[in-house]
């Protein structure tokens, strides 16, 4: 289907006119413009949601065990659904998918927003609600960006995707601030119906953006099982020893390193003696370092030996996470985690990147997939990383996480890994 078919009567003269030959952006093109507002306005409020939850977990339970279940519970669905929802979202009307997803959301919320009003949240309350609203993302997300090379002609889809992905990183850093700001300001149950009213708003306006698009077209589908052909990524990566080497390290630093992000609760409240708009502030300023480090990569372009990139800063990460777990001086905390913030988005910008172009793109729906089942580890991992702060403090789970990323990139610099050959 060709882009003049899909743009609305009103919208396709006056869009087509005004795109220029060269340099053209997909800004131009006003579903597009309101697709991209949807998808920030969304991102922002998941990433609200998960300060905003762990957060009121420990203020109910004072548990850092209780705070990585919040992780665990949200993650969960994300594990168990990706394979199977991007074949859903190739089957149905994917407009349907993401409205479904935002409204159980906006239950969700809302429920949870009278009882914190009511002052009667629990433990399993809090737990429920992090599971439903993993359940949503898990449908949300592939069925969002299947939409997205159907609002604007194949010459735009890479700058549409770019400045989607670039627009949904910069919210890392507002909606943790955002929660922050609330739950300091005012308390629980104001964020939660802040969320509730975020997540109504999205709703609305991917319905504005995508309501007119049909349905995928349907292919034959094979009697196999739906999660039949990841063998065939697995034998390539296989082959490839550089990106089966940059597999191995990123089932390092994604599932050990990076649940940093779930225990800022417990380091704010536990080693820096401060409430939650400083915590806001942290996770947000993390964010931000990656988004712009991921900006900076892009800038630079294709001019260095991109494994060699990946273990240095993969490692100068694990390094400083080390650093981190010692500071009790929060202006001090808030610079070096931005540093956290830039190191970690140089490697997860450069994996994104490798794993897109190094494979045929016939394997690349199915990689993504398994790349979303290696983030779908998180919660558990970070179950793992509360337990140890439970009994050791949140100090020695930080500063474990940090060293075993650190000493992985060591190892793989010793023995000459495969993956410097990228």
């Amino acid at each position: 289907m060709g882009f003049d078919e899909i743009l609305r009567p009103d919208d396709r003269d006056t869009t087509l006119t005004l795109l220029p030959a060269i340099n053209r952006s997909s800004f131009r093109v006003p579903v597009y413009r309101w697709y991209w507002a949807a998808n920030v306005l969304v991102h922002i409020t998941y990433l609200l949601q998960a300060v905003a939850l762990g957060w009121h977990m420990l203020e109910v339970t004072g548990s850092p065990l209780q705070v990585g279940l919040v992780a665990t519970a949200y993650g969960l669905p994300l594990l168990l659904a990706t394979p199977l929802s991007g074949p859903l979202a190739d089957r149905l009307k994917r407009q349907w998918i993401v409205q479904a997803a935002l409204w159980m959301a906006v239950l969700a919320s809302a429920g949870l927003a009278l009882a914190a009003a009511g002052g009667a949240t629990s433990a399993p309350q809090i737990l429920f609600t992090s599971f439903v609203l993993g359940a949503t993302f898990a449908f949300y997300a592939p069925a969002r960006m299947a939409l997205l090379p159907n609002l604007v002609p194949q010459d735009m889809v890479f700058n549409a995707t770019t400045l989607s992905y670039s627009g949904t990183r910069l919210m890392g850093f507002f909606g943790p601030v955002l929660a922050g700001t609330l739950l300091d300001l005012a308390d629980i149950a104001a964020a939660l119906t802040v969320q509730t009213a975020l997540f109504g708003i999205g709703a609305f306006i991917y319905f504005k953006a995508t309501h007119f698009l049909p349905p995928p077209k349907r292919k034959r589908q094979s009697r196999g099982n739906i999660l039949s052909g990841y063998g065939d990524v697995i034998a390539f990566l296989r082959k490839d020893r550089a990106l089966f080497a940059l597999t191995l390290l990123a089932l390092v630093f994604v599932p050990i390193g990076m649940p940093y992000q779930k225990l800022m609760p417990i380091f704010v409240e536990q080693v820096l003696r401060e409430g939650p708009a400083l915590l806001g502030l942290l996770v947000g300023s993390a964010s931000l370092g990656s988004a712009l480090s991921g900006f900076a990569v892009a800038l630079v372009g294709d001019v260095y030996p991109k494994g060699l990139a990946i273990l240095i800063c993969s490692m100068l990460f694990g390094g400083f996470m080390v650093v981190f777990s010692f500071l009790t001086n929060p202006l001090v905390a808030w610079a070096t985690i931005f540093v956290i913030g830039v190191f970690s988005g140089i490697f997860l910008t450069l994996i994104n990147a490798l794993l897109l172009t190094q494979l045929p793109d016939e394997l690349r729906g199915r990689m993504m997939s398994l790349w979303g089942m290696v983030w779908g580890l998180i919660p558990f991992t970070t179950l793992v990383a509360g337990s140890v702060a439970e009994y050791h403090g949140i100090a020695v789970a930080l500063a474990a996480a940090g060293c075993c990323v650190t000493l992985t990139c060591i190892a793989m610099l010793v023995a000459r890994s495969p993956l410097l050959d990228l």
